[in-house]
């Protein structure tokens, strides 16, 4: 083994020298090395032409260098002007190749100086001119040390592949140009200090998987590093001003909100530290975190411990880059937002072990009209429960509001607390909120750890009497008369359903509207799908039919909506009836308005009494009522108090002059019937033709 340069430049010195006109030599060294470095299998080719100008062809089978190139197989290097003097040897038009280090080989071009009496190497290498910009690698190797400058301008990200492998990076499938100045320092394999500023223009490329993307991104970092014990400190500094970026389910327009990133700490083979990362974009967030990631088994990396603090969230910024993406699916899927987050979360060995968030004046409008909540204010802390837990290591939930509505039915300001039992949150006392001119009374309110996949609550409440006229006015129904109320009994949710424990029961129209064996999949979200069983009792048909301005009826009415069926609150299917009591014994009058339109439900022809002697007749006496509707596939099948002739009667009459009205139409399309109910409502009565 040949230890350093200066034995083998002194047999090149001396070959060369006793050379005569066009000369050649050839040497073979089976290993040679110098401080940092070493090469095995060299050849070496020297030839003088006739003008007296040297040149010489050096191979390598191995040549290893100092972390991180590391070693280096098959090197090939010409030099075609090669001068050796007794202090220097130096090749001023090197052409370097490393064809095995990368997929596509790797060619430098430049000069190599060696000083004889210091053993001191110094290169200035470019890559050929084959691209756009330039890029150069120069340094210096001595016994002192080595430094290595790297400089590049409007240099094509894709052609850095090859000097990539050749440190051992890979490089991202990416477009783009990279200004790039860099300079390390070390001694021997060690680092000992590392600088660089670079700056990314125009870059754009996707991943395989299609969960990382960038589009038209300018990137500038400035960093430096420095060894740390056993391990590298770094402190790195980046901010990205233009393009689009994806990172599965987040994106991000950077023209519209910048992003400015600080990170610092130390990294080893197994682990990395940050002691701060700080990321702040434009109208968007400012988070502050500290985080130790560690090597596992399979040479993957995870999350040990983390401090991660929001200072400064910015509605609706926060909401469209941060939030939206992972609620895409949920009723707080589309939403405008105003307001303010602050929060905090601690991670303790890969785990969720504690957060809080508080809003600050947040108002949240679903942009499907289903939901919305104005000036929401409070705190929501969370901690899992532990047997070595501190006491009062979970805090009570507290919010306020100031108002808002729900699928068009408005509600006022309230407050509400929520106080730690277990791993739920319960209601710390009751609370009413308004609604219309009523209030929803709630007693007892329980949510579950949502964290950990429990998402039950559990509602009992009940509803002060609310204007009938108010509410329809907010659903956008025609004007109905008298007061809701009722009882919302042991109402919970769980897996994505609602249900109600017992029999919902309200007041209306004189009457009691009860429905059981409710049931709500997916509330607030599309294709919710709604199941009941419904029951009418003793109904005003007086206040019924002037709210509806259906024509005047009097009397009473009960009824069912068995099997009730509603996606997106639209009817499916159901099978109702609605009739007079048996025993009935109130007045029951009805109007021509009411019989013709009746009759028009039916398929018997509107303006019916329109001629003959019954039209004198403002209102007649009748014995009973009865109308039914089975509804599957949009097909409505009708039926009535019996079976007559080719239909079936819907009204049976009494007194003189007596009437009944028939139905004859058996199959109606539903579609079509709602819009002629809709029609008789919106008129003054049934159009005669």
């Amino acid at each position: 083994m040949v230890r350093g340069f200066r034995p083998v430049v002194l047999l090149l010195a001396l070959a060369c020298g006793h050379a005569a006109g066009d000369a050649a030599l050839r040497l073979e060294i089976a290993g040679i090395e110098g401080e940092g470095w070493h090469a095995a299998g060299v050849q070496v080719s020297l030839r003088r032409d006739d003008a007296g100008r040297l040149s010489a062809q050096v191979s390598a089978a191995r040549l290893g260098l100092p972390a991180p190139i590391g070693s280096l197989d098959h090197v090939h290097g010409e030099c075609r002007a090669l001068v050796v003097t007794q202090r220097r040897f130096s090749c001023h038009e090197l052409v370097l190749g490393i064809p095995g280090s990368t997929p596509a080989p790797l060619r430098l071009q430049g000069r190599l100086d060696y000083r004889r009496d210091t053993g001191a190497v110094e290169w200035d290498l470019a890559f050929p001119a084959e691209q756009p910009g330039t890029l150069r690698v120069s340094g210096r190797l001595e016994d002192a040390g080595w430094v290595v400058e790297l400089a590049a301008s409007d240099w094509p990200v894709e052609a850095l592949a090859p000097l990539a492998a050749l440190l051992g990076q890979p490089v991202p499938p990416i477009a783009g140009h990279v200004d790039l100045a860099l300079v390390a320092r070390g001694r021997d394999a060690a680092l000992q200090g590392l600088v660089f500023d670079l700056l990314g223009k125009g870059l754009s490329g996707a991943n395989d998987e299609g969960t990382l993307a960038a589009e038209g991104l300018r990137l500038q970092l400035r960093g430096s590093a420095w060894p740390d014990g056993e391990h590298t400190a770094f402190d790195v500094r980046g901010t990205a001003t233009d393009g689009e970026v994806y990172m599965e389910p987040v994106y991000a327009s950077l023209k519209a909100h910048p992003l400015r990133l600080t990170a610092r700490g130390t990294a080893g083979r197994d682990s990395v530290s940050l002691a701060r990362l700080t990321v702040e974009q434009q109208d968007t967030a400012h988070v502050d975190a500290s985080a130790e990631f560690m090597r596992t088994a399979d040479q993957g990396w995870r999350l040990g411990d983390a401090l991660v603090r929001l200072p400064r969230a910015e509605l609706p910024g926060a909401y469209a880059v941060l939030l939206q993406p992972f609620l895409a699916g949920t009723p707080l899927g589309e939403l405008d937002t105003s307001g303010l987050l602050r929060g905090e979360l601690t991670v303790r060995d890969g785990a969720l072990d504690e957060a809080w968030l508080e809003l600050i004046q947040v108002n949240l409008d679903d942009r499907a009209a289903r939901l919305a909540v104005y000036e929401l204010s409070g705190e929501l802390a969370w901690a899992p429960a532990r047997d070595d837990a501190p006491p009062g290591r979970a805090r009570p939930l507290a919010m306020r509001w100031g108002g808002g509505f729900i699928y068009g039915i408005p509600f006022g300001a309230a407050r509400l607390r929520l106080e730690p039992r277990g791993s739920r949150w319960a209601l710390a006392q009751p609370v009413s909120i308004p609604v219309l001119d009523g209030a929803l009374e709630i007693d007892t309110l329980e949510l579950g750890d949502f964290t950990t996949g429990d998402d039950t609550l559990l509602l009992d409440a009940r509803l002060a009497p609310v204007s009938m006229r108010k509410l329809s006015n907010a659903l956008n129904w025609p004007p109905l008369s008298g007061q809701l109320s009722g009882s919302l009994p042991m109402l919970s949710h769980a897996d994505g359903v609602l249900t109600i424990g017992g029999e919902l029961t309200a007041e209306l129209f004189s009457g009691t509207v009860s429905i059981r064996e409710l049931r709500v999949e997916r509330p607030l979200q599309p294709r919710a799908r709604l199941r009941a069983e419904v029951e009418l009792r003793d109904l005003e048909l007086t206040e019924l039919t002037e709210a509806l301005s259906f024509g005047l009826m009097t009397g009473r009415l009960e009824g069912y909506v068995r099997g009730l069926e509603l996606i997106d609150w639209a009817p499916v299917a159901f099978d109702a009836r609605l009739q007079t009591p048996p025993g009935d014994r109130s007045r029951k009058r009805i109007s021509q308005r009411a019989v013709d339109n009746i009759a028009s439900i039916g398929g018997g022809g509107a303006g019916v009494l329109s001629t003959g002697f019954l039209r004198f007749f403002e209102s007649f006496s009748y014995e009973a009522f009865g109308l039914g509707c089975r509804l599957e596939r949009d097909i409505c099948e009708m039926s009535g108090l019996e079976a007559r002739d080719e239909g079936y009667v819907i009204l049976r009459g009494r007194g003189l002059p007596r009437i009944d009205v028939m139905g004859f139409a058996t199959r109606v399309n539903w579609s079509a019937l709602i819009e002629q109910l809709q029609g008789i409502i919106e008129s003054e009565g049934p159009e005669i033709r």
